[in-house]
């Protein structure tokens, strides 16, 4: 009888803790899907025709949950700018998307030259993330960043 003792209170501390698991937390044996967005942007409202100006995009993979996400496959981001007048496409430029593991983040830096006759005005910035949904990322409402830039 004594040597049976310690078993029960083994047996009872192993099922203590896989009930424990069991209930506090669905994310031992699984992931959530991928959710990529945007997480910081930073570019001017306003910039100089003729002059080189910066646009930095973050881009992360995150859960929509408690649990981690899965990893994303590689894909694309693309940033357009429309002038709104006229609807020219100003810029179009795509850039590589890497793979993005749970809570990873990558940093887009576009350096963009707007010149020539009849640029001033006001542009619709958009930046979209994995516009072919090549990455496996879930959720979808959240990437698609729009702003607006004016050129004097």
């Amino acid at each position: 009888m004594k040597y049976l003792l310690p078993f029960k209170i083994k047996a009872v501390h192993a099922l203590i803790f896989i009930l424990f698991l069991n209930f506090s937390s669905c994310c031992v044996f699984s992931t959530d899907p991928p959710d990529l967005r945007l997480t910081s942007q930073n570019f001017p409202s306003q910039v100089t025709a003729g002059q080189r100006f910066d646009l930095t995009f973050t881009v992360g993979n995150y859960s929509n949950t408690d649990c981690n996400a899965e990893t994303t496959s590689q894909s694309i981001v693309n940033l357009k700018m429309i002038k709104q007048s006229n609807n020219f496409l100003q810029v179009n430029n795509t850039e590589t998307l890497n793979a993005l593991e749970n809570d990873q983040t990558q940093i887009f830096n576009f350096s963009v030259l707007i010149e020539g006759e009849n640029v001033t005005g006001a542009y619709n910035l958009i930046f979209t993330i994995d516009p072919n949904n090549t990455s496996g990322d879930a959720y979808r409402d959240n990437n698609v960043y729009t702003a607006t830039i004016t050129v004097n």
